[in-house]
């Protein structure tokens, strides 16, 4: 049995990830609209594919990779959207979610019980290292979708990578196709 050599990459080179804030935050923006409290490579994956446009889709189409096939695989990682408040079912227990939202407005201000989107969540940290070693790729260019894609790829633990990998790419491939574009 050949045993399969992780390439391991050394620690990220950036200070700071502020040039990357922008994918931070659409990468926000989809974990809250799945429900979760925590940024993740997979986030930030899903927001640079459904930019079919954009450089990361562009490099998964050149290694015969779509879209579609990368959320469809990442779909059962993600799990469900946190569960909605049953009225139904609390009324079965004998409560009245009506009243039980009016206290809690009283108490708490209008909309109170409501889902906001103004939450704090957390940043995975592959996902952090993943943006510091995509700012490693860009060098001195600016960031680009391609680099963050390749930053994730440098983290093989992250979920993006694991995801990407079962899909057959690798840092490896990636970085071959990020080089014959620029050739």
């Amino acid at each position: 049995m050949k045993l399969l050599r992780r390439r391991r990459c050394s620690a990220p080179r950036a200070k700071t990830i502020r040039p990357a804030e922008h994918y931070l935050l659409a990468g926000a923006e989809e974990a809250r609209r799945l429900g979760h409290n925590y940024v993740g490579t997979e986030h930030v994956l899903l927001v640079l594919i459904r930019d079919r446009d954009g450089a990361a889709s562009t490099l998964l189409r050149r290694v015969d990779v779509s879209a579609d096939a990368v959320e469809a695989t990442l779909s059962p990682c993600l799990g469900s959207r946190a569960p909605r408040i049953d009225p139904d079912a609390l009324a079965a227990l004998g409560i009245d979610f009506e009243s039980v939202r009016e206290r809690l407005e009283h108490s708490f201000g209008p909309g109170a019980l409501e889902e906001t989107r103004a939450g704090c969540l957390g940043v995975a940290p592959r996902l952090k290292m993943a943006l510091a070693y995509a700012l490693d790729h860009a060098g001195s260019r600016p960031l680009g979708d391609e680099h963050v894609l390749l930053g994730m790829l440098s983290v093989p633990e992250s979920l993006a990578a694991h995801v990407l990998g079962k899909l057959g790419v690798t840092l490896k491939t990636a970085e071959a196709a990020v080089a014959n574009r620029a050739e």
